[in-house]
């Protein structure tokens, strides 16, 4: 474990979609930025986490007409076993991660047998979709993830927006555990994102993407869903580190409800926009290599 850098498992994301490229090896080569909310002290969120079953998060997504097509704009819901008493392996934690990109590619993060027996994966092992179709700027669109946590497998993604709605099943692909996680305790983890890598950059473009509205819990047996988490960036102004701790990260540090940025490298911020969906002000994830 690294001092002071963000363990949270997007940690190793971006290097699986960068590939060798001519540029000066002083560049930078991908940038993940992230904000990370927490769930874990309402009765409702132990009780998910004692007996876990489907998970749903959703945002609203939106991006201006210069962002290139390359960059991944993503939202994911994991589950964090903590280092007691876990329900299948210490430290485990269970991600469900889809991203899309302006251009139709939907990137779905697929675990495999070795993860599923308790291995953390090396690498991403991506699922691809395509929407075969565009995404249009200046419009808010809303993405959503299905996952089953208790049988550690996706459901489906959900977008729609403008003319466009669209569901994938997902039920065949399984959860990935990319990371060994040592929080003291088990906890919902919610995320928004924007990634790039320089290997498949065609353009400098603009590389910011705004959220809103973003929440996260558990879909009831009748099919309605109960909220564990909600963040419309009116209550919080800054995005700061995690307050993390060694050899155990200590959950009772952290805030339900609250945004701290993924890794010291994410470039996140809370601004106030003309065009928000709902109140004032909007999460922004800057994307750019510079």
């Amino acid at each position: 474990m690294r001092r002071r850098r963000v363990l949270l498992s997007l940690a190793a994301l971006v290097a699986a979609i960068v590939v060798v490229c001519v540029s000066p090896i002083w560049a930078r080569q991908s940038r993940l930025s992230a904000a990370v909310g927490f769930a874990q002290q309402s009765a409702d969120a132990q009780s998910f986490l004692r007996a876990p079953g489907v998970g749903y998060v959703q945002a609203y997504v939106r991006f201006n007409d210069d962002m290139p097509d390359d960059v991944i704009m993503a939202i994911d819901q994991e589950m964090l076993e903590g280092v007691a008493s876990p329900l299948r392996f210490k430290g485990a934690d269970w991600m469900a991660l889809v991203g899309v990109q302006r251009a139709g590619g939907v990137w779905v993060t697929a675990g495999t047998p070795a993860t599923a027996s308790g291995t953390p994966s090396n690498e991403r092992n991506w699922k691809i979709f395509d929407l075969k179709t565009r995404l249009l700027p200046d419009i808010w669109y809303r993405m959503r993830i299905e996952a089953d946590f208790g049988a550690r497998h996706f459901r489906g993604f959900t977008i729609e927006g403008g003319d466009l709605k669209r569901t994938i099943d997902l039920t065949d692909v399984m959860l990935d555990y990319p990371n060994y996680m040592p929080f003291s305790r088990s906890s919902m983890t919610y995320f928004v994102a924007a990634m790039r890598g320089r290997g498949m950059m065609r353009r400098a473009g603009t590389p910011l993407v705004y959220f809103d509205d973003v929440e996260g819990g558990i879909i009831r047996p009748d099919g309605t869903d109960h909220r564990l988490f909600f963040a419309d960036f009116e209550k919080q102004t800054t995005v700061t580190k995690q307050p993390l701790s060694s050899p155990v990260i200590d959950l009772n540090a952290y805030r339900d409800g609250v945004w701290y940025l993924e890794r010291d490298e994410s470039i996140f911020t809370i601004q106030q926009v003309p065009f928000a969906r709902s109140g004032r002000f909007v999460g922004v994830a800057d994307a750019n290599l510079d």
